[in-house]
């Protein structure tokens, strides 16, 4: 008895120093999510607004956009990659839209950042 229990003891410490889960079932990685949402008073269009706030993103943030598209409702929606300080890949996905009330000066800015999971 003395016996198993100072192996499983050893595995044990094996695993946590080493990070080898040898007696741990496989675990899984996800995907990290991050979601910004933004109410902005402007006397832009919405075209002109999203092309400012796209500009910024490039120029001033290095994000490289991958593509565009404008819906029927005339939502904006830009997808983007980046990486981080760490050299950890993002991908992006902004969309803007006017908000359909009286204030018609107010964009919403919906922002969704997705890590890129790389093997």
């Amino acid at each position: 008895m003395v016996k198993v229990l100072s192996v499983v003891i050893v595995l044990a410490l094996h695993s946590m120093i080493f990070d080898s889960f040898l007696l741990a079932a496989p675990q899984k990685k996800e995907a990290q999510k991050i979601k910004h949402e933004y109410y902005v008073n402007t006397d832009l269009s919405a075209g002109k607004f999203s092309e400012a706030f796209c500009s910024r993103l490039s120029d001033k943030h290095n994000w490289n956009k991958v593509s565009s598209a404008v819906s029927t409702d005339e939502t904006y929606t830009s997808i983007f990659r980046f990486k981080d300080e760490s050299s950890h890949s993002w991908q992006c996905e902004v969309q803007i839209s006017r908000v359909r009330d009286e204030s018609s000066n107010v964009m919403h800015v919906e922002m969704t950042m997705t890590q890129s999971l790389e093997s």
